[in-house]
């Protein structure tokens, strides 16, 4: 697969095939990813893989956790606010997805938070990657992990798996690191959901909007 045709066609994938993804292609993933650029080549990155009745486990923790409304304690706190156009593009967002699954965001409050528990059950994907960074590091380096993480998302996608990059597990972060034997200098990032994508899965149809190139962009000298 061309570069191009990945960064177009990759989308986030909420609905996977019960079907597992073999250790060699997952390892082939990860090889693609590692040589993503990262800065004076410091490659901060650490990845956890949970997979079987260790993942289920995890899942049923963490979505216990979200229907308890456990308190968040994540390593990386999720943002409290936004500015003004980023908000309004969020909330544009929210509402056609919903809409889009047949759900109205305003007045079914209770199947918009069933539809977010599916978050902390992985989007039922046989695979999770918890992506993690040591507590010691800096900005830059949570750079870097946004570029490893889109290489994974990318390289996933031209093996013919599906990705979703996730916060919302992290939120039980303290969960994460028991069940998977974290080192406590690590801080949990990110997860990603992993797998073969089900195509007849309506929220796998769905596509978001993205900016005018114009909104976005500043030519100096041109």
């Amino acid at each position: 697969m061309e570069v191009k045709q990945a960064i177009t066609q990759r989308t986030s994938c909420r609905a996977f095939l019960d079907k597992e993804p073999a250790k060699e292609l997952l390892e082939a993933i990860l090889k693609q990813a590692n040589q993503s650029p990262s800065f004076m080549n410091t490659q901060p990155w650490e990845v956890y893989l949970v997979r079987g009745a260790r993942k289920e486990k995890l899942a049923k923790r963490l979505h216990d956790e979200a229907l308890a409304a456990s308190p968040h304690a994540a390593d990386f706190p999720l943002p409290v606010g936004w500015p003004a156009p980023h908000e309004t593009r969020m909330k544009e967002h929210r509402s056609r997805r919903f809409s889009f699954l047949g759900i109205d965001p305003d007045r079914e409050p209770a199947k918009v938070a069933e539809a977010m528990r599916r978050n902390f059950i992985f989007f039922g994907a046989p695979v999770a990657l918890v992506i993690a960074l040591d507590r010691t590091l800096t900005s830059w380096s949570v750079f870097d992990l946004g570029l490893f993480v889109q290489s994974i998302l990318l390289a996933a996608h031209g093996e013919g798996l599906g990705a979703c990059p996730q916060a919302m597990p992290t939120v039980y972060s303290k969960t994460i690191r028991e069940e998977l034997g974290l080192k406590e200098n690590l801080s949990v990032a990110l997860v990603i959901s992993l797998g073969f994508p089900d195509p007849e899965a309506r929220i796998n149809k769905y596509r978001s909007l993205r900016r005018n190139l114009e909104d976005f962009t500043t030519w100096v000298g041109f």
